[in-house]
């Protein structure tokens, strides 16, 4: 725990890491768990330092994809909930583009973190990517840029917020909502979001916040940004051994495979 009393916040002592079950009920139950001010200012700043630094080398990539993130089905009409496409633009930063010194990487490879996540999560184990990309990313969201909506394909997504633009890129997200009783595609109900029929959730977190979110069940995005920049860093595990990103996937956002 040494390590990590220098890099997180007050709050998240030993005591707080050895109690994940009392968190795993609030996740379960709303989809969504912030922990406000995860990190420390001075391990803030030096994150943010070390993305100002990196951004540079950052690739930038624009995507288009519907909220399933599958192929088009041709059962479907193109403008179907099922097929309609969304739109993400963004820059981002490799795992392996990472200084080895990096407070990210203490976070990310820490079996104190990694146990109380899987603890969280209800899962046995949580593994890094086998590529040498995908594991930690920092993604940067510039004016003009947004996260369309979707459904994540992993179970769960753990977020860092590093800095926040001023206007704008706003989370907004419907919770625990994809599927019908019987098991199938809520078709309809997406075709409702996506034509502005229903109101979003929204939830405001600010720089140094961290995020999990239960992805694969509940649509979100992030608007576009308007003024300033939106920073976050993505903590990226498998609940398997020895997976890699696809290499579509990763010559989609990394612009290179390896």
């Amino acid at each position: 725990m040494n390590t990590l009393t220098t890099i997180l916040g007050d709050k998240y002592d030993s005591n707080f890491l050895s109690s994940p079950e009392s968190y795993s009920e609030i996740l379960n139950k709303e989809g969504i768990l912030v922990f406000k001010e995860f990190l420390n200012s001075n391990t803030l700043n030096k994150i943010l330092d070390e993305a100002t630094k990196l951004k540079p080398k950052a690739y930038k990539s624009s995507s288009e994809y519907n909220v399933y993130v599958k192929p088009t089905d041709p059962k479907f009409s193109l403008f179907s909930a099922r097929n309609r496409l969304m739109k993400t633009t963004k820059m981002c930063i490799p795992n392996d583009l990472l200084m080895e010194s990096s407070d990210l990487l203490k976070i990310y490879n820490s079996n104190e973190i990694k146990s109380f996540f899987s603890c969280l999560l209800g899962v046995s184990k949580l593994y890094q990517y086998s590529d040498q990309l995908s594991s930690v990313n920092i993604n940067y969201y510039n004016p003009g840029d947004a996260l369309g909506w979707h459904f994540d394909n992993s179970d769960f997504t753990i977020t860092l917020l590093i800095k926040n633009c001023l206007k704008g890129g706003l989370y907004q997200y419907f919770t625990d909502m994809r599927y019908n009783e019987d098991g199938s595609e809520n078709y309809k109900l997406v075709d409702s979001i996506l034509n502005n029929e229903l109101e979003p959730k929204s939830q405001s977190t600010k720089a140094g916040d961290l995020m999990i979110f239960r992805g694969n069940k509940s649509l979100h995005r992030v608007t576009n940004v308007i003024e300033g920049e939106r920073i976050l860093v993505t903590f990226n595990y498998n609940i398997y051994p020895d997976v890699a990103l696809s290499e579509q996937s990763r010559k989609t956002f990394f612009g290179r495979i390896e």
